[in-house]
């Protein structure tokens, strides 16, 4: 019995220390939360793209790779997918290769999109937002 009784006190103990309220609050200011959040396209008025649209991103591509410098065992064909956040700046941040084809295409395209130039913002009730952005890059094909 006296085994009993102090088993149960000590669960009533245990369960009054694990009960006690927090003293700290936490504070989250929703205003610096909302000038960080990524959009993602569809949720602006208009989306973030390279200047001049696509003719110009195909005529940066095709000026500024290095497809063919590579050795041709790292040359691969197929397409480099990319996933990124354009800023309110339009600087390009948070590059990541989706679905790659092998090391050395993959760090091909990385480059490319990291040496753009910098990216329209999109834009959101007339004010820049950040935003995610995707793109392919054709390695080997026409």
């Amino acid at each position: 019995m006296p085994k009993i009784l102090a088993v149960i006190l000590f669960l009533i103990s245990c369960q009054q220390l694990y009960s006690q309220e927090r003293s700290d609050t936490i504070k989250i200011d929703l205003i610096k939360t909302q000038e960080n959040y990524v959009y993602w396209p569809n949720e602006v008025d208009t989306s973030a793209h390279f200047p001049n649209e696509e003719t110009a991103w195909n005529r940066y591509l095709l000026t500024n790779s290095r497809y063919a410098e590579l050795p041709k065992k790292d040359r691969a064909i197929g397409k480099v997918y990319l996933s990124f956040v354009i800023e309110k700046d339009g600087r390009i941040t948070d590059v990541v290769v989706k679905r790659g084809l092998n090391f050395k295409c993959d760090e091909e395209a990385l480059r490319l999109l990291r040496t753009s130039e910098m990216w329209i913002p999109a834009t959101l009730k007339s004010r820049k937002v950040r935003s995610k952005g995707n793109v392919s890059i054709n390695f080997g094909l026409n």
